[in-house]
Formats: structure tokens, sequence, C-alpha cells
């Protein structure tokens, strides 16, 4: 197995409830034999996995995994041998040949305590295959075996294997939460469109911060908006923009939806006493706003809700299909967004 240091309740302070009420319900006896946790990217799924995994090991448990004990010392080896990760490879399913050689393993005797505990990143990557081969395992489990699911949302598992496990959805944290962890990492955070952009995800915010602190990565959304003023004002910019654009495809063409969902409810909000105020404080483009309030008055509702349609087609088109000329889609959606401009 392949883990980073296992992440304690103390630094994922937003988890801690969640974590308890598992214990709790485990030394109750009712722990479930099959658990799905589900959440956005970043909010830590895997690290609740890993803790709880560590827990169910610990041959000294208490309020918590002991972190004294063998068990503990070779699951912070990465050596133990009743603890498995089951994750796909590079731009590939789970298939059907892992889950069997996990069941093999899952069939063996503990090799040390009472317990076994897989974890199954990304679980919606499992082919229908694969996750009809875990239905039996999940429905009889050999001795005390544990299966923790990760995945974004249970609308993407199979019915039938949704069905076979106990349900644990990962919510983000209030603002003041997570402005006060993040400052305890060492980042004070003024621009709560941050917060939006990363849909107040601690790790994925806290890791673009630390790219950001290293210069590996800067403020995206700035280009958008310098991207959208240089092509509205001067159409010769329109390849430059496409090309800034078709790097980072996925991440990128998003930035420019918010950028125009932004305009939307700014234009919604015109006919209600200050709520345009509100929004600049709850927006992803908050720092823009003196050139959103330019914008709006040059496009219309019906337009921006077109080109939100066109924009998520077709970055929808561009990650499911990698073969297809990024550069052309985006010249073409770029175009159909200076023409709604007036």
């Amino acid at each position: 197995m392949t883990l980073k240091n296992s992440s304690e309740a103390a630094v994922t302070p937003w988890l801690t409830p969640v974590f308890k009420q598992l214990i709790n319900t485990f030394q109750a006896g009712r722990f479930a034999h099959g658990l799905l946790f589900t959440g956005c990217a970043g909010i830590g799924k895997f690290e609740l996995a890993k803790q709880l995994a560590k827990y169910l090991l610990c041959s000294n448990k208490q309020a918590k995994a002991c972190g004294q004990c063998h068990s503990c010392q070779l699951f912070e080896a990465q050596n133990h041998l009743d603890f498995h990760l089951l994750q796909n490879e590079a731009n590939k399913s789970i298939g059907i040949e892992q889950v069997r050689s996990l069941i093999s393993k899952l069939n063996e005797r503990p090799h040390l305590g009472d317990n076994k505990v897989v974890i199954i990143n990304d679980a919606n990557l499992l082919t229908t295959a694969a996750a009809n081969a875990l239905l039996k395992t999940l429905e009889e489990p050999q001795g005390n075996s544990y299966l923790i699911l990760l995945t974004r949302s249970h609308h993407q598992l199979m019915p039938t294997l949704l069905s076979r496990v106990q349900h644990t959805h990962l919510h983000t944290p209030e603002d003041a939460q997570l402005c006060s962890w993040l400052a305890l990492q060492g980042f004070n955070i003024e621009d709560k469109g941050l917060l939006r952009l990363y849909q107040n995800s601690p790790l994925a915010l806290l890791s673009h911060l630390q790219n950001a602190l290293a210069e590996t990565q800067g403020d995206e959304r700035r280009n958008c908006v310098e991207g959208l003023f240089y092509l509205l004002s001067n159409p010769q910019t329109l390849f430059s923009f496409s090309v800034f654009l078709a790097e980072q495809a996925e991440q990128r063409l998003l930035l420019v939806f918010y950028l125009l969902h932004d305009l939307h409810k700014l234009k919604l909000a015109e006919c209600i006493v200050g709520r345009e105020t509100e929004l600049e404080n709850d927006a992803v483009y908050g720092f823009a706003y003196p050139q959103l309030q330019i914008w709006k008055d040059q496009i219309s509702l019906k337009s921006l809700r077109f080109l939100c349609a066109e924009l998520l087609q077709t970055r929808h088109l561009l990650v499911e299909h990698s073969a297809l000329k990024k550069e052309l889609l985006i010249n073409a959606l770029l175009i159909k967004i200076k023409n709604e401009f007036k």
C-alpha cells in the first residue's frame, strides 16, 4: 500500500464529529462491514478512511487508535498485512481481476489481530463486473472484514452496491471554521471568492495556497478576467486566450463558467436593494466586481444562460473525448461569447 502519514482528527477538525459518531457506532456493536464516504474533492474522504482503518486495526483502541501498538506502527510504516488499498491505475477503471485478488486476500485469516480493512478509492471507477464481484463479499463478509468505499457522489455507484453499504456524506465546513483552520496552516484568507471557487473544500484550497506560495500556481481567475476583457476589446487576442484555456481545459473552462455565472447572478440581483453588495462578498469573482458591473449591461440574461450551457457542453466534450481538437472547440466557444456581448 502507498499512504501518506495518517491524519488525525485534530488536523481535519470538520471531520471530528463524523469520526466520533463512527466510533460510537462501532463500540455499540452496530458498525457495518461496508461503508461509503461521499463528498467533494478535497473534503478529506481518504484521510477519514485512513484514520478509521487505523482504529479498526489497532490492538488497543479506545476513543481513537492508540498509535503505540505493533499494529499502529505497522500501519504508519505502510506495512500492515491486514490493510489493503484498492484504486485504479492512471486513466483506467478498477477491473474484476483486482477485485478477485482482493477477495482472495480477505478470505485468508488476519495476520495480526482480528480485523481486515480495505479502502476502495474512487469506487465509481469499478467496472460493472468488478462491482458485481464485490456484492457477495459485502453481503457475507469473511470474518471481521471492513470495506470502505470512497467517491464524490452516491449516484456514481450501482444501486445494488449502494444498497449494501452504510452511507455517510461529508459536508464542507462553514466559512469561519475553514478560515480558522487555514490560519493555523499559515494562510489568512480575505478573498471569499477563493472559498467559493474550491467549494469550501479545505484540502483542495490548502493545496492551491501552498502552490501559490511556491509560485507554481498563480490566481488564474485574474487571467480569465483579463482574457475576456481583451477578447471583447481586441478580437485578435482570441487565439492567445484559446491557447491558455486549452492548456488545462477542464479546470480553466470551469473558471470561465464561474465568471459568466457571477455575471448572471449580478444581473438577477439588480432589482433587489443591497443584494449586489451581498453578492460581491460571496462570489468567486468578487475582486473583479467593478468590471463585472460594466459587463452586465452589455449582455442579456438569455445570452448568459445560453453561453453557460454552451461552455459546460464544450467542457464535457473535451473531458470525455480527449482526441478532439481542443483549440478548435474553444475558439468556436470564444466566438460565441464575443458575439453575445453588445
